[in-house]
């Protein structure tokens, strides 16, 4: 019986680790390739059948992050082809320096943030730096995308 038990949760690890690598993959895939990353800090959503809304967050590189303090919104200026594809449905808007727009906010936060289940603490610091100066922020169809310098935070959220 304990091997049998052994067994299960080796089976359930290995597709927990399986699961992880590939939500890391998959939406590290949808940042400007420009935009240098090191890690997820946070992966999570709600998915129906055909919908969904959620976010990955992740570290922004000490080399991307010194290349914006220096260049500011102008380092964004050919940031707009996801990893995965220069096809439309993967092409960002234009850049532009935060705040963002009423219409993120006017919620409190946006959809595929306020469903993405990431702490109270770390909604509260990405919120504050969507309300100020300092930051960088587009979107494409469905997702939008904050670049914050400052935290060293890339947020891709998506709904729909």
């Amino acid at each position: 019986m304990k091997k049998f038990i052994k067994i299960i949760v080796s089976i359930i690890i290995t597709l927990y680790v399986a699961w992880s690598a590939f939500n890391y993959y998959w939406f590290s895939d949808l940042i400007p390739a420009k935009i240098g990353i090191t890690y997820a800090i946070h992966i999570g959503g709600e998915s129906g059948l055909l919908e969904g809304c959620g976010a990955a967050i992740f570290r922004l590189s000490d080399v991307t992050a010194d290349a914006i303090s220096r260049k500011g919104l102008d380092f964004f200026n050919d940031a707009i082809y996801s990893r995965k594809s220069k096809a439309r449905r993967y092409t960002y808007s234009s850049w532009k320096e935060t705040p963002v727009p009423n219409s993120w906010t006017s919620e409190v936060s946006w959809p595929g943030l306020a469903c993405s289940g990431a702490s109270h603490s770390l909604l509260s610091k990405i919120l504050l730096a969507a309300s100020k100066k300092g930051s960088y922020y587009s979107s494409k169809d469905e997702a939008e995308i904050l670049v914050i310098p400052s935290l060293k935070l890339v947020v891709f959220s998506y709904f729909g």
